[in-house]
């Protein structure tokens, strides 16, 4: 007996959609390279065989996800995304998909003394000067819990510049979203633990410019560690979901 299946009528993308698909795949397949100019808004038309309107849309979409810009008020140009508009569309898919602050401290944990390692060797002197100016001003307002918050978070993004490794810039940036405003947060709030910060800071530092990657890795490990433990502390909820 033949088993009765409905199949419901396939559905064609709207022309926009198309044509933002073909251009982006242009785009990241290199074909058109970063900084490169796009034909005008008439001229994609004619290539794609719409309408203006569609063009538009389709290039709305693009500029939304970050790899179109405008060169001018008429001109394209392919850019290369913004790791802040990376670390947002990721952060709204790891909402939707329920992360917990636990599952987002075992990637942390991963990256971080990974950040630090590579630093070692990839630091320029701009990467240690600043990475020295955020601990000068860490020194100095240590009881300030908000101020203490942006230092920290700015430390261990200082920290993952050095690294000056693409790949590790974007997988961490929704940690920059969701995990660290809220987890540091809550840690500096019920623990004031700004002198065990800088004496992490400092160590990881030093290691840095020693050119020292093991101290650097075990340093960013032992301050990880002490985060998760202020976690627990604070009663952050580390089996709950992240919130937006």
């Amino acid at each position: 007996m033949t088993k009765q299946v409905n199949f419901e009528k396939i559905a064609h993308q709207p022309a926009y959609r198309v044509v933002s698909e073909k251009i982006r795949n242009a785009i990241v397949s290199g074909e058109i390279k970063t900084g490169e100019l796009l034909p005008t808004e008439t001229k994609l038309a004619e290539q794609f065989g719409v309408t203006r309107s569609t063009v538009r849309e389709a290039i709305r979409l693009l500029e939304h996800g970050g790899i179109l810009g405008r060169a001018d008020r008429k001109r394209l140009v392919a850019t290369l995304p913004p790791t802040e508009t990376v670390g947002r569309s990721v952060s709204s898919a790891l909402l939707m998909h329920q992360v917990t602050y636990e599952e987002l401290w075992q990637v942390a944990m991963g990256l971080e003394p990974l950040a630090s390692k590579l630093a070692c060797t990839a630091a320029t002197r701009k990467d240690k000067l600043l990475l020295a100016a955020n601990l000068v001003h860490t020194r100095e307002i240590m009881d300030d819990h908000d101020a203490l918050l942006d230092a920290e978070i700015e430390f261990h993004n200082l920290l993952a510049e050095a690294t000056h490794n693409s790949a590790l810039l974007l997988a961490r940036a929704p940690l920059n979203e969701l995990f660290y405003p809220a987890a540091w947060g809550a840690v500096i709030r019920a623990l004031s633990p700004g002198e065990r910060i800088l004496v992490a800071h400092q160590h990881i530092y030093g290691a840095i410019c020693e050119n020292n990657p093991d101290k650097a890795e075990e340093w960013m490990k032992k301050h990880m560690l002490d985060f998760r433990r202020g976690i627990e502390m604070g009663n952050l909820g580390f089996d709950q979901p992240v919130k937006g």
